[in-house]
């Protein structure tokens, strides 16, 4: 994931809190530096393996944009022991679901498989990972496929290109600036060479975390672990160097006319510290705070500015958090008919003002902590949702033993860190604001 949202992000989207009983995980090491974790769910006989490499989109050598991205396209082309589409073709022959996504901070690849079919999809990443071997043909068609990917998802889509543009005036320097799927330009000059000297450098067991997820136990992993990743060399992987963000001190404005938007939105984004980065002593009284603020129906701005008002037919409000460099505090909305966006944008710096004077209830904190921590259940219930959190955390350099302990991380949370949290965080001039307007509207 492809996202930093997703990894973005991401965590959140796909309930990112806890339940309160401890999470049995186990964990080993191999002697090549491999870390692995083991998640027992023996609900199904059915295994989640999901790896994840310390590499992504951040780590994009200047001016070529997208390789990291490229890259994991890449990995489902040919080695020296399989052709071209055999991953995929033999996953699918064994009942097996697979994907992959590249997120700034990390790149993971992942496969649900029933358990008989583990030691078949361990050879398979092994070998993928020790080396590629794709034809010239072959990177000729998946360059083309990436570029249409961007085509589609970032350049037909005025909410994705504005959102791409918000990321790039909010960070100035540091690599969260640059899009993960590339700048055009870029990408299309990235090729095979490029492609095999990254997997070169970043794609070792030492710079990697194995999760599996589902029937199975550390001590029928570990000889099955050993056999197929345990004889992949340890090699020494580049320092990650990632430019430094200065401080803020222009609150940037941007705005955008598409002759296919029909309604017209508006977005602000702050820089945020996350559970890795910063004032990490805030990130828990943000995550509490955006859910006071604009998740579901009965959030404050929600039933303030949609409700009450009538200025908004939606409201939005997200907090990234897992993220290793600064995070973001993002807030989306859409005014009602004949509400333009100027008053819609005083109405939501009106409620943003109201942390300072109008104090939060404690129905509020109830409310907000008590959804954190029921949708820990749901999290529970997915196999590679318990992977895709764990490895998150693990990037963040965070315990495995984190997870268990979300709920009385949220439950300590105080209305004052909540406060405290917001002005930090709520500071103009370390935030972006974005129009979106139909081709013939006015500027604003």
């Amino acid at each position: 994931m492809g996202l930093r949202a997703l990894m973005a992000v991401a965590l959140v989207a796909s309930a990112p809190a806890f339940a309160d009983a401890k999470l049995a995980t186990e964990s080993f090491m191999l002697d090549n530096g491999l870390e692995v974790i083991v998640i027992p769910n023996h609900r199904i006989p059915a295994v989640s393996q999901m790896i994840w490499y310390k590499v992504g989109a951040a780590d994009d050598p200047a001016g070529k944009s997208g390789l990291a991205h490229f890259h994991e396209h890449t990995m489902f082309l040919g080695t020296a022991k399989h052709k071209d589409g055999d991953y995929a073709a033999i996953a699918a022959s064994h009942g097996g679901d697979e994907n992959a996504f590249t997120g700034h901070d990390a790149t993971a690849y992942f496969i649900n498989i029933p358990k008989e079919e583990l030691p078949l999809v361990m050879e398979l990443e092994a070998d993928r990972m020790n080396a590629l071997t794709p034809s010239d043909a072959a990177m000729v068609k998946e360059k083309q496929v990436i570029i249409e990917e961007r085509r589609m998802r970032i350049e037909n889509s005025p909410d994705a290109t504005l959102s791409e543009q918000m990321s790039a005036a909010l960070f100035r320097n540091h690599p969260y600036h640059i899009p993960v799927i590339g700048w055009m330009s870029e990408m299309e000059g990235l090729n095979k060479d490029d492609v095999l000297a990254f997997h070169q450098a970043w794609y070792h067991p030492n710079n990697a975390v194995l999760i599996l997820s589902g029937d199975i136990t550390a001590a029928e992993a570990k000889p099955l672990v050993e056999k197929y990743y345990g004889v992949l060399p340890k090699v020494d992987v580049p320092k990650r160097q990632w430019a430094v963000e200065p401080p803020q001190n222009v609150a940037r404005r941007l705005v955008m006319h598409h002759a296919s938007v029909r309604q017209p939105s508006w977005g602000r984004s702050y820089v945020a510290p996350s559970v890795a980065f910063g004032k990490k002593e805030d990130a828990m009284a943000l995550f509490v705070l955006a859910e006071i603020l604009g998740d579901g129906k009965t959030s404050r701005m929600y039933q303030s500015l949609v409700v009450d008002q009538k200025l908004a037919s939606g409201i939005d409000v997200n907090y990234g958090g897992f993220d290793i460099g600064p995070s973001t505090l993002d807030f989306a909305a859409s005014p009602q008919l004949n509400v333009s966006l100027e008053t819609l944008e005083h109405a939501v710096d009106k409620e943003l003002a109201k942390l300072r004077t109008a104090p939060i209830s404690d129905a509020e904190m109830l409310r907000a902590k008590t959804l954190l921590k029921a949708e820990s259940v749901y999290a529970r219930d997915s196999l590679t949702s318990m992977a895709r959190i764990m490895g998150t955390i693990r990037l963040c350099g965070l315990d495995r033993d984190y997870f268990s302990h979300w709920n009385e991380m949220i439950e300590a949370v105080t209305k004052e860190q909540v406060m405290q949290a917001a002005k930090d965080t709520l500071v103009e001039t370390q935030s972006v604001t974005a129009f979106l307007l139909p081709e013939e509207a006015d500027k604003p």
